[in-house]
């Protein structure tokens, strides 16, 4: 009888035994390291064979700047009968470097397999917490100098600081090659290579730019030299004629190339049958060309304003005095971003603003020469709405009429009113 119950209670010890290691609780962290500051979840879960019916204990952190009582209850109970695994988490922002310590503490548990309280292993993991790694900010270089500057073939006295150079070449020159190095190694160069020029001067610029951004511009004035160059005066400034085609791009429509006689030369021309304009190309002192009128009766030049406006080929000219509508002024405006003149209709004792929209209209007159047809006129244009068209002067002047009509008629009634009353 004696060793039936030693059995008993030895297979008993067994079951509970069985029980109780079937029993535990993990302890996990989101990160085994983390910077200050930053967030971490520490994940406590409990796990048993049989259901599980209550859960008793606390998951607590300290440490690191974490603050002093930090920590979840483990507090459970179900009676459903289905629960085998439950977790607990806790997420903590520590603020100082160190290390965090948390702990599952006085676990225990019942389930379906005890009535009695089953205890837990205590648990604990540590969290080591470090200062932000310093990266400080990448400087960059501002050093936007060049080291050396060279034109093939032909000497520059180079010297960093000396930002414009010139140098002199022979007629026929039709290209030059350009070598440059940084001083910094980060800048960029460009505007170097091979280079085309024609006769005359010939600014090439080349453009040192620095890891920051920083520009650095150096000038070479390249002169072509010209076999007995053709030089003309406009408003009191020297301009040579271009004898070679393709320095101007751009040739206006309606415009074929041509020649004419000047100093018993044959010079590059273009010409408008329509209209009988002839286009010479110029270039000033600095190298820039430009397409400017000749007038061979009195072998004079005048600056060429062809565009196109809402469709038409329009050249921009002066406005003779007697064809300036009453009331009109001129005033200046801008198209494609170029100065022009025109007129806009002025009240009488009336201030304005002094920029291009003098008196708030979109409306400008202009006189111009339609390249298409030859003829020249007057036209309206609609700087809001960039459209063109032909000035009607006899609508303006049944307007005109109209007021006048209406003044009279106003001035007859005060009359009329005060022989009334008189």
């Amino acid at each position: 009888m004696k060793k039936r119950y030693i059995i008993i209670s030895l297979i008993s010890f067994m079951l509970f035994i069985s029980s109780v290691s079937a029993s535990s609780v993990t302890l996990k962290s989101s990160a085994s390291s983390i910077t200050k500051g930053k967030s971490v979840t520490i994940t406590a879960s409990v796990n048993s064979e049989t259901p599980l019916v209550s859960i008793e204990g606390s998951l607590m952190c300290k440490g690191a700047g974490v603050p002093t009582g930090t920590g979840v209850d483990m507090a459970f109970d179900d009676s459903s009968n289905s629960v085998y695994s439950k977790t607990f988490s806790l997420t903590i922002k520590p603020t100082s470097k160190g290390s965090v310590t948390c702990s599952v503490s006085s676990g225990r548990i019942t389930n379906m397999s005890s009535d009695n309280w089953i205890n837990l292993d205590s648990k604990t993991i540590t969290i080591t917490v470090n200062e932000p790694v310093y990266i400080p900010p990448k400087s960059y270089s501002s050093n936007n100098y060049l080291k050396s500057l060279e034109v093939d073939g032909y000497t520059i006295d180079f010297n960093k600081d000396t930002l414009e150079y010139s140098i002199e070449v022979p007629n026929q020159t039709e290209s030059i090659k350009v070598n440059a190095t940084s001083e910094d190694s980060t800048a960029k160069v460009s505007g170097t290579g091979t280079i085309s020029v024609s006769e005359g001067v010939n600014k090439i610029e080349v453009i040192v730019t620095a890891e920051n951004g920083n520009e650095k511009k150096y000038i070479i004035n390249v002169t072509v030299k010209e076999l007995d160059p053709i030089e003309v005066k406009i408003n009191n400034k020297t301009y040579t004629i271009i004898r070679k085609e393709g320095i101007i791009e751009n040739i206006p429509d309606n415009y074929d190339k041509d020649t004419i006689k000047i100093n018993n030369e044959d010079i590059l021309c273009y010409k408008n049958n329509k209209s009988n304009t002839i286009l010479i190309g110029l270039k000033d002192d600095t190298g820039k060309a430009k397409f400017y009128v000749y007038d061979e009766k009195s072998n004079k030049y005048s600056e060429y304003n062809g565009y196109k406006i809402g469709g038409l080929y329009l050249n921009v000219i002066d406005m003779p005095s007697s064809l300036i509508p009453e009331g009109y002024s001129k005033v200046s405006f801008t198209y494609d971003d170029n100065k022009l003149e025109g007129y806009q209709f002025i009240e009488k004792n009336k201030t304005y603003a002094a920029d291009d929209l003098v008196n708030g209209s979109d409306f400008y007159l202009i006189y111009a020469i339609n390249e298409t047809t030859g003829k020249k006129d007057l036209y309206t244009y609609d700087k809001k709405e960039g459209t063109i068209q032909r000035f009607d002067n006899s609508l303006v002047m049944l307007y005109k009429d109209k007021a006048d009509n209406y003044l009279l008629y106003f001035l007859l009634s005060l009359i009329v009113l005060a022989i009334t009353i008189i």
